[in-house]
């Protein structure tokens, strides 16, 4: 091909390409116009092809204007060569009827069992056209009410020759709204409906909103039948809440869009419960469909949907199956029991900047709160000091802002918090009046932050097998806690295993003000620090009283780490009864340091084997400057300061320590007295009555 010949023929691809693309003679004319004139200066064969091409434009346009599809000319004419191609398999498709039909399963929640089908078109065509391109072009050429009359008559034929198969369960055939059948076809349609009205659903699928002529009488037809009506992809589309108290249908169908990854979602989880209470308080049953994954069957079920449809479930078919897969069955049993047994089952999204009023939520009977759905704000709850709400708050990941508790009594079952902080948040928590926790504390995962602030009072009541007060699990890390309050914390523990402040793992705690009082019973338990690896406090300015019964466990401390412990212009009253105990300290860790300076300290301890302030099986460095100590030990094995091994060190500078012991134990077995330095100030020690220790001057001279 020369040069010449490739420029003309890329000029008559262009050529023709603007002329397709035109709709009128006057267009057509202009352009013919242009390239005539190119080509008339250029070549005289090239000129009479487009003579040629400029004749067939003609037509083609004579043709279009000539063809009328009402108010659709203009979509019509808008058309692609493929899509013209499409556009004429689907007349085809609908004048031969040739449509095939699956069936997908419509699952109850109650108990797994198969509740209905849906029956979905499938045309038969090499050219594999979709149910939304044979809707789309039959509503360009007028002719969705022959797709309404050939649904109808061939689903109510497939259940006439199935009826075995279907077993009594309901069908639900999609109808199109808008599709006016004639008199003619609606009486074929309405012999078979009435023959199977205990059998057919009426789904409603909008592709434009319906007028209210046409949803009267499709009303009225229904229920001259005893016909049941469903609403179609609620929550999308022309599906919306005047729609739904337009029909008041017997089925609403939950759109999937508002249930993809519901799970990660509160605002969809918010407008879901919404949708479905509104359904339950109507006597409506609730669908959710397009359901692909086990955690978002998990949310909806838990969120009381009653049916279920989609790929996770069953995927549809030609064969009219008889029940789902097995393990999906119990699935959805065990969710509903979940359900039944209220977890979960009522939530309410806050927005920004939103005081929560409690009694409110405790009459729409909400059991949850979720926060920080935006990502930060600063939220309010508020209560009374004699409303138990049964409610919890959830906090969502990365939230960035302030949640003030006034006067709010909040609960979970057990084992779950009463206040769960999301990943990587930043949350100041504000207590005002005089707030409770029940059956769950405050979780603070590893990668989040707490700041405690505020002249209220928190009371955090506890009892599981484990359990923690602020902070996180037996196994797991806390994030950095910052107690920054004027008012008390009071935690009450009973269980087997847990920590009133802290975590099994550790972490971050910074106790900077504020009051606490701690009550732990149970087996091994811990007041503030780290369960079972190494503990670094720095507790300043507060006033902190426990009571512990427990057969092991510490105050502040660690219980198999090693503790690293300051304090200084603080208040401390401990009382502990039980076996294996440390006042503050570690029971089972290697190293014990203990710093109290301006501060006063009072343990009152027994137990089997039990010190006041130690490493109770490892090495102890006590120094106390400025401060006054009273101690208080009594049992089989008690010691006042030290642990069990002989490897401990006392120093006292300006202080007035006594220590009182009663036990059979020879403690100078294991405390050296040369260890013990107090250089100014006085230092009692007292065994069974009689004293082995004094320093009452500026020395370290003592017997």
């Amino acid at each position: 091909m020369n040069g010449n010949s490739e420029k003309y023929l890329i000029l008559i691809h262009e050529y023709l390409k603007d002329i397709m693309s035109l709709s009128s003679d006057e267009e057509t004319a202009k352009i013919i116009e242009k390239y005539s004139a190119i080509a008339e200066n250029d070549n005289a064969a090239l000129s009479l092809i487009m003579n040629d091409c400029a004749v067939m434009a003609r037509e083609i346009v004579n043709l279009r204007n000539n063809v009328s599809y009402g108010g659709n000319d203009k979509k019509l004419s808008a058309l692609s060569l493929d899509e013209r191609l499409e556009l004429e398999e689907t007349e085809k498709i609908i004048n031969e009827n040739r449509f095939d039909y699956y069936f997908q399963p419509i699952v109850s929640t109650r108990d797994g069992e198969i509740y209905s089908y849906e029956a979905l078109m499938r045309p038969k065509s090499d050219m594999k056209l979709g149910p939304a391109h044979i809707l789309k072009y039959a509503e360009l050429v007028d002719r969705l009410s022959d797709i309404e009359k050939g649904t109808f008559l061939n689903v109510l034929g497939i259940i006439d020759d199935h009826k075995e198969a279907f077993c009594g369960r309901l069908v639900f055939i999609n109808s199109i709204p808008e599709a006016k059948l004639n008199v003619e076809d609606f009486r074929a349609v309405s012999t078979l409906l009435l023959k199977h009205a205990d059998t057919a659903v009426i789904e409603m699928t909008e592709q434009s909103e319906a007028d209210d002529e046409s949803l009267e009488t499709i009303k009225e037809r229904c229920r001259n039948m005893g016909i049941r009506i469903a609403v179609d992809d609620y929550g999308s589309g022309y599906s919306n809440v005047s729609n739904l108290l337009r029909y008041m249908p017997n089925y609403v169908k939950i759109d999937r869009s508002l249930l993809s990854e519901i799970q990660n979602s509160p605002k969809k989880r918010h407008f879901v419960r919404e949708i479905i209470q509104f359904c339950h308080d109507n006597d409506i049953l609730a669908l959710a469909e397009g359901i692909e994954t086990a955690e978002e069957l998990h949310t909806v079920i838990i969120l009381g949907a009653d049916l279920i449809q989609g790929y996770f479930t069953s995927k549809p078919s030609p064969e009219i199956i008889d029940s789902i897969p097995y393990d999906v069955k119990n699935m959805i049993i065990r969710y509903r029991q979940e359900h039944e047994d209220g977890r979960d089952q009522q939530m309410y999204c806050a927005d920004d900047h939103e005081n929560i009023m409690l009694e409110r939520l405790v009459k729409e009977e909400i059991k949850r709160i979720v926060i920080g759905s935006k990502g930060g704000g600063d939220v309010t709850v508020t209560g009374t000091q004699t409303l138990d709400t049964q409610l919890h708050i959830e906090i969502e990941k990365e939230f960035k802002g302030s949640l003030t508790l006034n006067n709010a009594w909040l609960s979970n079952v057990k084992n779950r918090p009463c206040i769960d902080i999301g990943e990587g948040s930043d949350v100041e928590l504000i207590l005002a009046g005089e707030n409770i926790l029940d059956m769950g504390g405050i979780r603070v995962p590893e990668s989040a932050k707490l700041t405690v602030r505020g002249d209220g009072k928190l009371t955090i009541n506890l009892d599981a097998n484990e359990y923690y007060g602020i902070g996180n699990g037996i196994g797991l890390f806390h994030g950095d806690l910052y107690f920054e309050q004027s008012g008390r914390i009071t935690i009450n523990a009973q269980g087997q295993t847990g920590v009133c402040i802290g975590s099994g793992s550790g972490g971050n705690i910074f106790i900077e003000q504020g009051q606490y009082r701690f009550n732990i019973q149970g087996d091994v338990g811990l007041g503030i620090g780290s369960m079972y690896t190494d503990s670094k406090l720095v507790i300043h300015d507060c006033d902190i009283g426990m009571e512990l019964t427990l057969a092991r466990g510490a105050s502040i401390g660690s219980i198999g780490g090693n503790a690293d412990i300051t304090c200084y212009k603080t208040s401390i009253k401990n009382f502990l009864t039980g076996l294996e105990l440390v006042g503050i300290g570690t029971v089972g860790g290697e190293k014990c340091s203990m710093f109290i300076h301006d501060a006063s300290v009072i343990i009152n301890i027994r137990g089997e084997r039990c010190s006041a302030i130690a490493a109770l099986e490892g090495s102890t460095n006590f120094r106390l400057e400025r401060a006054a100590l009273r101690i208080m030990a009594g049992g089989e094995q008690a010691l006042g300061i030290g642990g069990f091994t002989g490897d401990t060190s006392i120093a006292q500078e300006t202080g007035d320590t006594h220590i009182k012991l009663d036990t059979p134990v020879n403690v100078r077995d294991f405390l050296d007295c040369k260890r013990v330095r107090p250089i100014i100030g006085r230092f009692v020690f007292t065994i069974n009555g009689e004293d082995v220790f004094e320093n009452t001057g500026n020395n370290n001279d003592g017997h």
